[in-house]
């Protein structure tokens, strides 16, 4: 197997003994990689074409394409988008000459028009390895994870500052929080980086969350960059981010906690939509966190999370009702009366929160009525979480009506959920 890993590194640093690879699949690029996946159709012609050498290599990219890291599995509820997920990702894991096809990817690297498309694709099959390398994991396939092994390791050599320059500015998100992530590596070569300052700092500012939190994480370590750190949270519109800011500065206890309210609070009420309803979710999901990240919102939080209640948005009107849940308890009152009034809201990813913003008065007749009206609802998700949120052991009957019907979330949940009461009945 660690014959395996030189050959991989052998093939990066300029092993062109497989170039015949090269010419592989040519003209199955045109069929699969193009015309992409919407079916399992589509799927299952694409997987047959992993069978033969001819096609095999352009039917890998198209499947890493449609499920390889970030695409693969993110549905939650879209069970039928899972389950084509799944079968794409076992059937790249497991490719007939899965080593000679990452081989391939790696040699490519060394042709300028396609070092960053075979990046992505090395990262979006490799991407499982870093977690597993972490925690001393394992997949259970011996060659699965020497061939992860040697696509991680490929990416982390490919990295060098003209290829982080080329993808800092690329439009692939992955491609850019990988570069970003591996801004100034190794940390002594600061003369290297350091043209690379400027885009680093605007993708602090302007691109999205997630690369907004990575850049400045690197940036905090990274010479001259006090003063535009410093001016970061002034402007920063995500929660994630500004706890990253104040980290670094080292604010702890309860200075931490009122810096940060100071700063966050306002988000709740921006006239941006999107940082809304990212920070109702970010206050909906208090308890679940750490409780060194935990926050005690009052009452600004509690008014700004029940006016969005109201927002025209289906995706703000959903966060605000968990936020009003985690805060209800500041005025019982009016959070009631807000999660009465969803009742009758006409999205069911809505509905489906009201008898959790509901489940600590159970006892009182109006909401015994808006329980009756939601495990009466159309929606078989707004059925079961109603059902959950109140005690699963009240609506056994509720619950085997749910588990007939066709296959989807609830229904399978319905099922689980019977058996889990089945066995601790018997215990």
């Amino acid at each position: 197997m660690k014959f395996k890993f030189l050959v991989c590194l052998a093939l990066f640093f300029g092993g062109a003994w497989i170039g015949d690879l090269d010419s592989i699949g040519q003209g199955a690029r045109e069929i699969s990689a193009k015309e992409g996946i919407s079916s399992e159709a589509d799927l299952d012609r694409v997987i047959a074409q992993l069978q033969a050498q001819a096609t095999r290599f352009d039917a890998f990219l198209a499947l890493l394409d449609f499920a390889g890291y970030p695409e693969g599995n993110i549905h939650n509820e879209d069970l039928r988008t899972d389950a084509l997920h799944d079968k794409a990702i076992t059937a790249f894991r497991d490719c007939p000459g899965l080593d000679a096809v990452i081989a391939n990817m790696i040699e490519r690297l060394n042709q300028p028009g396609e070092r960053l498309t075979m990046i992505k694709y090395l990262l979006k099959f490799s991407a499982p390895y870093s977690e597993m390398e972490m925690t001393g994991a394992s997949s259970g396939n011996r060659t699965l994870d020497d061939s992860m092994k040697c696509a991680n390791e490929a990416v982390n050599s490919a990295f060098d500052p003209s290829t982080v320059t080329a993808a800092l500015t690329n439009s692939d998100w992955l491609l850019r929080i990988t570069a970003v992530e591996h801004f100034g590596n190794p940390p002594t070569s600061v003369r290297e980086w350091k043209p690379l300052l400027p885009q680093m700092e605007k993708l602090a500012v302007t691109d999205d969350a997630a690369i907004r939190k990575a850049a400045d994480q690197k940036l905090q370590g990274f010479p001259g960059t006090e003063t535009f750190l410093d001016e970061r949270l002034t402007n920063e519109t995500s929660a994630e981010v500004i706890l990253e800011l104040l980290e670094y500065r080292h604010v702890v206890g309860k200075k931490f906690n009122d810096r940060f309210l100071a700063l966050f609070v306002p988000l709740l009420s921006s006239t941006n939509e999107n940082v809304r309803v990212d920070a109702l979710v970010f206050v909906g999901f208090n308890s679940q966190r750490a409780p060194m990240l935990q926050f005690t919102f009052g009452t600004n939080a509690f008014d700004a999370a029940l006016a969005s209640t109201r927002a025209k948005s289906v995706r703000e009107r959903a966060a605000a009702a968990e936020a009003l849940t985690e805060l209800r308890q500041l005025d019982p009152i009016r959070s009631r009366e807000a999660f009465l009034h969803m009742t009758n809201d006409p999205d069911e990813n809505v509905r489906w929160h009201v008898a959790w913003g509901l489940s600590n008065q159970l006892d009182r007749e109006d909401v015994k009525g808006a329980i009756a009206i939601l495990l009466q609802d159309k929606s078989p998700t707004v059925r079961y979480m109603t059902i959950l949120a109140a005690g699963p052991q009240k609506y056994v009957p509720e619950l085997k009506e749910l588990a007939k019907e066709p296959d989807s979330w609830a229904a399978r949940s319905a099922r689980d959920k019977l058996k889990q009461l089945a066995e601790n009945k018997g215990n």
